[in-house]
């Protein structure tokens, strides 16, 4: 099935780009996701997630509402990643 990723902020400069179209299997989690996108860009892995406690700072959403990593994807959602937001 295809679905759309979304990078934003740091995110989005350290994969190069905006968005992307993926095929993922079916029945596919939001935090299975996340490993995949580990894999298909080493940036990713080696400056994001480089400790297993980073994937705490991870927000996602999809179709426009945050979810959890156990949310469970379909066809066409639109996934976006992003990291906490700062501020004051």
């Amino acid at each position: 099935m295809r679905i759309t990723v979304r990078y934003f902020a740091r995110y989005r400069s350290l994969v190069g780009k905006d968005e992307e179209e993926l095929e993922v299997p079916r029945g596919i989690t939001v935090g299975e996701l996340v490993e995949l996108l580990k894999k298909r860009h080493s940036v990713l892995r080696n400056e994001v997630f480089a400790e297993e406690d980073d994937l705490a700072d991870v927000h996602v959403s999809k179709n426009g509402r945050y979810v959890g990593f156990d949310d469970v994807l379909r066809e066409g959602d639109k996934v976006a990643i992003f990291p906490p937001v700062s501020g004051g």
